[in-house]
């Protein structure tokens, strides 16, 4: 095809009918394949969110032992060897408990009045029907609702709730991005009552 037009061929094929169709079924399966990667059971929870106390990004690595995978969040200055003196806190965590923790502390801070105080001023103005009673009662179901969740869409939902994790010595420090918790509360919260 040249500009527009369909010139017919004029030359042997390169190869056989077989060949082209046996190598567009590989082409296929591997396209099965890839799918089924980026459909994996665990994805990273916390991708591009989780930093060192200096800042330094924490990316996700697995290793294998056998069958089973071990996941972690290994810190850029262990993975590009920079000299020990520039380092400071931890530099490869283990990913589920880390994950775990992070979640955990997300239930808990969507339990505190003050969040719920937060997330009731950021809903007034699109759902003047709900008070704070009842997004407080709405953050409560966070569990619920993260049980019945796929694990990709469990990590769109930290995406959305957790603005940055920061890793050190003295523990998990989580900032949460309370658009998000509004955004959140918002889903969980009663339907919107029609009036008549």
């Amino acid at each position: 095809m040249h500009k527009g037009n369909a010139y017919p061929g004029e030359h042997d094929a390169i190869i056989d009918e077989p060949l082209w169709e046996e190598v567009h079924d590989v082409i296929a399966n591997n396209r099965v394949k890839r799918v089924a990667v980026a459909k994996e059971p665990s994805p990273a929870l916390l991708r591009g969110l989780i930093f060192t106390e200096t800042g330094v990004a924490m990316t996700p690595h697995h290793t294998k032992k056998g069958t089973r995978r071990y996941r972690y969040y290994v810190s850029m200055d262990a993975i590009k060897k920079r000299p020990k003196a520039e380092i400071r806190g931890p530099q490869r965590l283990p990913g589920g408990m880390v994950e775990d923790a992070v979640v955990g502390e997300i239930r808990r801070l969507l339990r505190t009045p003050e969040v719920a105080a937060r997330v009731s001023r950021t809903l007034r103005k699109d759902r003047p029907d709900l008070g704070e009673a009842d997004i407080g009662a709405s953050l409560t179901q966070f569990d619920d609702m993260w049980k019945a969740l796929i694990p990709a869409e469990q990590a769109r939902v930290v995406r959305l709730l957790v603005a940055r994790v920061t890793a050190s010595d003295a523990g998990l420090a989580v900032d949460l991005r309370h658009v998000g918790l509004g955004a959140i509360a918002a889903l969980m919260a009663p339907a919107k009552s029609e009036v008549a």
